[in-house]
């Protein structure tokens, strides 16, 4: 690789707008670096565009739904989604009467509203650039990317083609990729859902149909909250690993509870020991257990890139799923359903493995070993749903432009396996370990460089500084060009 270095011209005036950002991916992510950027008023007309094949920008998988049983999982006064303005979601859900005409929402001592309206929120957050031209919504999905003379060119899946300056991967989590066992022999089978977070996929479910669900987490309990709101009365049974749910919020409100940066752990070891020991200092004082892990959120990026790579794979692979059930919650009302169902016998969990798959005219039979011993086990089921979460070792996989760029050698998948590899300037970095200085990663695809980035508030903390680096570029007083061979 070759890296030259030219000063610019000295007495040039800066330029009023730097080219042309592309950013792919109009969630929460997308929209809110293309509302940062269009802020600062450096850009023309559709200078900023955004290839989003959903409607409206602002919601994206997580949050487009108008499914009133989906609520954030999240008090509503921590979505602090807009820099600079952290009760700007609280404020707009009492001034547009959305928390007046939910009263469900409060629980708890707290508010969790319904996604649908966090979607709206943010709509309305990025609408006045939308319909000032500053921002351009292309409702395509991007097919191809390669470079053209230093720039950029873009290809959706509608026809659409353009070149741009700078590239911002912005396509949030992938979709799930389902166990091999069921895969083999339910792929083609209309009562298998691979992805039942998609729009209308739980729609052909009769009332008294049985569901069998694999995964544990906060999307299968999505599953289950949307099959009850829609009449659904059948049997539901959650198969995972461990058994796990996840843990419910705290009510009232609290403080974060522990330091875990002083002198920063550098091992998964004794980041398992600090945390034991905060918990049992919050048992003692009364506080909930909840405050210790959102302490672990503020300081995750520090405590993260601390850690070897080789202590973040052990992270990963001894305590990331005892961690995730305790760190993504479910909100109060989900919680209480939860119990309810339990209750009743209408929901159970099961930990184990899948080991045989037998598609029957009837129903489908599953047969599991079940943990701790190892007991066979036989389920049957009219549906099988995947809910294992995102794939993030396929995160490239998922999208032809991604595998494009990455078999072209211009970004390349993290070492631990949670995304696309980046540095801590969110610049992708290629095949040569070095970062490709127009190509960068927003939101959750690049976990594996900040660590803790699934939450709104860090993801919109990201978009501010990348943003910012964009519009740097534009007064920068040198040019890099960079020549490598891959």
């Amino acid at each position: 690789m070759l890296r030259i270095t030219l000063p610019l011209q000295k007495n040039a005036a800066p330029v009023p707008a730097i080219g042309r950002v592309a950013i792919i991916g109009g969630g929460f992510t997308g929209a809110t670096l293309a509302r940062l950027l269009a802020l600062h008023e450096q850009y023309w007309p559709h200078e900023i565009v955004v290839f989003e094949p959903r409607a409206h920008l602002g919601g994206g998988l997580a949050y487009d739904t108008d499914d009133p049983s989906l609520r954030l999982n999240v008090a509503a006064h921590r979505m602090r989604a807009v820099p600079g303005d952290p009760q700007a979601f609280v404020r707009w859900l009492s001034d547009s009467g959305r928390l007046e005409r939910d009263p469900d929402a409060v629980a708890n001592g707290a508010v969790y509203a319904r996604r649908g309206d966090f979607a709206d929120f943010m709509r309305g957050q990025i609408q006045p650039f939308l319909d000032s031209g500053i921002v351009k919504h292309l409702r395509q999905r991007v097919e191809r990317i390669h470079r053209r003379r230093g720039r950029w060119q873009i290809e959706g899946d509608g026809g659409a083609m353009l070149q741009a300056d700078v590239l911002v991967v912005a396509t949030g989590h992938p979709p799930p990729t389902p166990p091999s066992a069921l895969a083999s022999r339910l792929v083609g089978d209309p009562r298998f859902v691979a992805n039942p977070s998609r729009p209308g996929a739980l729609r052909d479910i009769r009332q008294n149909d049985n569901v069998f669900i694999v995964g544990a987490g906060l999307t299968a309990l999505d599953a289950v909250a949307m099959l009850r709101n829609g009449g659904h009365c059948g049997q539901v049974t959650l198969l995972s690993r461990t058994g796990h749910l996840p843990q419910p919020q705290a009510a009232g409100d609290f403080a974060p509870h522990g330091d875990f940066l002083i002198g920063v752990p550098d091992t998964a070891l004794s980041v398992l020991k600090r945390v034991r020991f905060a918990l049992e200092e919050v048992t003692e004082n009364g506080l909930p257990w909840q405050s210790v892990f959102e302490a672990l959120r503020h300081q995750g990026q520090a405590i993260w890139r601390g850690l070897p790579l080789l202590e973040q794979q052990r992270v990963l692979r001894h305590l990331r799923r005892r961690f995730e059930v305790h760190r993504f919650r479910m909100p109060p009302q989900i919680a209480e359903l939860v119990g309810r169902e339990k209750a009743t016998g209408g929901l159970r969990a099961c930990a184990g493995r899948i080991v045989a798959v037998q598609p029957r005219r009837e129903e489908i039979v599953i047969d599991i070993a079940a943990r701790p011993h190892g007991t066979m086990e036989r389920h049957g089921a009219q549906w099988v749903l995947v809910a294992t979460g995102p794939d993030h070792g396929n995160a490239t996989g998922s999208q032809t432009c991604l595998s494009e760029l990455q078999r072209l050698g211009l970004l390349s998948k993290d070492p631990c396996g949670l995304g696309i590899a980046c540095d801590a300037e969110s610049r992708a970095l290629a095949r040569d370990g070095y970062p490709m200085e127009d190509l960068f990663i927003a939101g959750p695809l690049a976990r594996g460089t900040f660590g803790e980035l699934s939450g709104v508030p860090e993801i919109a903390a990201q978009a501010e500084k990348i943003a910012q680096q964009i519009l740097e570029m534009s007064f920068a007083t040198t040019r890099t060009i960079t020549i490598r061979s891959m």
